[in-house]
């Protein structure tokens, strides 16, 4: 199916769809195809099975590690503790800048052992001061740590097995095809990941725009496809998937958020084409030839004399047969607690996820993975950087708990508006990801503890939870009682399977808390937008940004410097933007 003569007899004429969709590459039996340095060799089939089968051992671990850590309570910590965190974040942020050599070589040494002297801490420390509490928490963050890794692994390498070719000067370059391919970013994100998505369309998109390319289109695909596209699921981005392992709903953003989503989204893409038209009215400098254009060139298709020919369709999708990977990623998110219940106590989501990634490094050809440049570095980047942080923010999570109600913090975290702000500030200049949950772990301290663990006591009982009788408000204030139902029906709303079987966990109650209390319910909306939408302000303030940039400058394109990228783009549009987000919805 596509083959090269399929392409040479559309090339004059309208496109079929055959020659427009392959589920291999066409050119994958020529013979003398060298891969790209920046790609990673061709995984031999024995090596993929080994793989997988560590892949699924370890997704077990994380359900032992999940059960071992199941009802912890977070013990007293001092704030001293937390300095391991923020000196990791800020390395993070400033090193790849004032020392990048020294930081591509030694981050893993540096996340890696700031989190094994936290590590350390709570598995002796803790346990020999009698503070308790140590290990299981540990052990609950480092299953976390386990699913976030595999959701972005299983993203990463089935986006990587699917190639978009897009003719260069094809007609497609105006203002309207850029915005469209903006907005088919921002939709794909939310089932691609956000990194998963950037990396399927950048080169595609500078491609496209290839003799008309401005530091703008870099920024704004950024804007809209690496970050807030991604805003409406937890499979678009990191936050949100935390959000999900920590209790709240896989629909629950879409369903409270999608409006939000939906006006920044306009917003940018109305901003976007005004100054894509401006632009297009000027002489535009063309892109530099020779390596930079041979990089963006993921689209262009070579002879088998090594020539470059401008011919066949406009775009060509090649490689979907990964999609059904991707609904199999998106099959073990949704029906994992189905399966466990039904069929195994297995850890269904994290293994589907791992045969995902293995079926597309066995299925796909590796000409698609050569056109794409696709490596490991990124991922590799991700595992070791994470590793460092889901470790080194326990910690703090576990003093925000306990003292989240303390006037200072209080007083700090007030209002919608202010978490909005806040949590996207930070958003910003740091990881979005560990931010989040550092605010949604500030509101949940701020739960009445008493209300909590009466849901808590009935969540493993029988008859079902919320069937209970008068009893389960014996003793309860008012206020108690009224946020005690508003948790029920919550948990009956979202989790009705579970609440029946009695499994819920800590997690899912507390969060039930806030997703029944409407004001609480906006709080939440509240931190779930800023870590999403701020981390586009900067280039370190969500992980596939930089990655953005550097494929960019790589293919000869010019992008704003750091803060270039701030004081051009992120103040004077994207804030804006955000600020009338907050004005219609957060105020």
């Amino acid at each position: 199916m596509g083959g090269r003569q399929n392409m040479d007899s559309v090339a004059g004429g309208a496109p079929s769809l055959a020659s427009m969709v392959h589920l291999g590459h066409p050119e994958q039996h020529i013979p003398g195809y060298k891969m790209p340095e920046s790609a990673a060799r061709p995984m031999p089939k024995w090596m993929i099975g080994v793989g997988l089968v560590g892949a699924l051992a370890i997704a077990n671990l994380a359900g032992y590690l999940e059960h071992v850590g199941h009802g912890a309570v977070a013990p007293e910590v001092a704030l001293g503790w937390s300095l391991p965190f923020g000196l990791l974040l800020l390395c993070i942020a400033v090193m790849p800048f004032l020392a990048n050599h020294f930081w591509h070589k030694y981050y893993p040494v540096v996340a890696v052992g700031l989190g094994a002297l936290v590590a350390g801490y709570y598995v002796l420390g803790l346990h020999q001061a009698g503070g308790g509490g140590g290990w299981p928490n540990l052990a609950l963050h480092l299953a976390e740590y386990i699913s976030f890794v595999f959701i972005m692994g299983s993203l990463f390498i089935v986006s990587g097995g699917i190639l978009i070719r897009v003719r260069a000067r094809g007609g497609l370059a105006s203002p309207l095809g850029n915005v469209t391919l903006l907005l088919i970013g921002a939709v794909l994100a939310n089932f691609f990941g956000t990194t998963g998505a950037s990396m399927l369309l950048i080169r595609p998109y500078l491609r496209m725009n290839q003799g008309r390319l401005r530091p703008y289109h870099v920024v704004f695909f950024i804007f809209l496809v690496a970050n807030i596209g991604g805003g409406l699921t937890p499979i678009g981005d990191p936050p949100l998937f935390l959000g999900f392992l920590r209790g709240v709903p896989f629909w629950w953003v879409l369903e409270h958020c999608w409006q939000m989503w939906l006006l920044t989204v306009g917003l940018l893409l109305g901003i976007f084409f005004v100054i894509d038209w401006r632009g297009g009215r000027q002489a535009n400098r063309p892109l530099p030839h020779g390596r930079g254009s041979e990089q963006v060139a993921g689209s262009t298709v070579a002879s088998a004399g090594g020539g470059v020919r401008e011919t066949g369709p406009l775009v060509s999708v090649y490689g979907v047969g990964n999609l059904v990977f991707i609904g199999l990623i998106v099959a073990g998110i949704l029906l994992h607690d189905k399966l466990y219940q039904g069929v195994a106590p297995l850890q269904w989501r994290e293994m589907l996820m791992a045969l995902a990634a293995a079926g597309s490094l066995w299925m796909t050809p590796s000409r698609i993975h050569g056109k794409n440049h696709f490596n490991y570095v990124p991922i590799k980047e991700v595992a070791f950087l994470f590793a460092g942080i889901f470790i080194t923010m326990v910690p703090a999570l576990n003093y925000l708990d306990r003292h989240a109600t303390d006037p200072a913090l209080e007083k700090l975290l007030q209002t919608p508006g202010q978490y909005f702000y806040l949590s996207g500030g930070l958003s910003s200049v740091l990881d979005n990801a560990p931010t989040y949950v550092t605010f949604l772990e500030a509101e949940l301290g701020k739960l009445d503890k008493d209300a909590v663990e009466r849901v808590n006591a009935y969540a493993g009982h029988r008859p079902p939870l919320g069937r209970g009788g008068e009893e389960m408000y014996e003793g309860l204030t008012p206020t108690q009682r009224r946020q005690v139902q508003a948790a029920l029906a919550a948990l009956q709303k979202y989790y009705p399977a579970t609440v029946h079987t009695g499994a819920l966990t800590a997690s899912q109650v507390r969060v039930a808390f806030l997703l029944g209390d409407e004001k609480l319910n906006l709080y939440l909306i509240a931190i779930s937008m800023g870590a999403v939408f701020f981390g586009a302000c900067t280039y370190i303030g969500n992980g596939p940004n930089f990655m953005v940039k550097a494929i960019a400058e790589h293919s000869g394109a010019e992008v704003p410097s750091f803060f270039g990228y701030i004081f051009w783009y992120s103040l004077p549009v994207l804030m804006p933007v955000l600020a009338v987000v907050w004005w219609g919805f957060l105020r």
